[in-house]
């Protein structure tokens, strides 16, 4: 493995969320139990080593990244993913299917949920944000919206061509402001 052959992984959750979206080789369910990681140098390279087994059929797993050359705080509350650099891992339309799935799980109201249900609530809101200020990093400065061509994976793309409407940069913002709005109503 050559250091060139790696991708930036920005932060220890940005490279979770990945490997968790990441098919097994073996039975082709999603998910990895990393249960180790260790730093090392890939040809003069600094990166982190993830490894375990798939959580369905046991194969072992691993996964390789570069780390950044200097550690940054997260973007966005508890829930940063990752500096102001568009993701290396997940594509736009990756992110935005994944601030979708985050967001769905919302009840309509606070109203008569418990503490710890409004807590699960407020964080699922703060990841679905962070989520969609992951999407907005992809959008060139003055952009009207994401550039079809920084959608790089099938998943992207397929997401983009249903739903390109969604990558527009001003509903993005409406769309991340709605979601702060939200957090507001669920906070504790």
């Amino acid at each position: 493995m050559k250091a060139m052959d790696l991708r930036l992984a920005r932060s220890s959750s940005e490279a979770y969320l990945y490997m968790a979206r990441q098919p097994c080789e073996g039975c082709g369910s999603a998910g990895l139990v990393a249960d180790r990681s260790a730093s090392e140098i890939v040809d003069d390279v600094l990166a982190r080593r993830y490894w375990g087994a798939c959580g369905q059929c046991g194969a072992a797993r691993e996964f390789v990244f570069r780390v950044p050359d200097e550690p940054s705080a997260a973007v966005a509350g508890d829930q940063g993913f990752g500096d102001s650099r568009p993701s290396e891992l997940l594509d736009p339309g990756e992110w935005l299917e994944i601030a979708d799935a985050l967001l769905a799980r919302i009840p309509v109201s606070p109203a008569g949920l418990t503490d710890a249900q409004r807590r699960e609530a407020y964080a699922d809101l703060d990841a679905g944000a962070a989520a969609l200020e992951e999407v907005l990093k992809f959008v060139p400065a003055g952009a009207a919206s994401v550039s079809p061509f920084a959608f790089w994976t099938e998943r992207g793309r397929r997401f983009s061509l249903d739903a390109r409407w969604r990558f527009d940069t001003e509903r993005l913002r409406d769309s991340l402001a709605e979601v702060r709005a939200a957090q507001r109503d669920f906070a504790s």
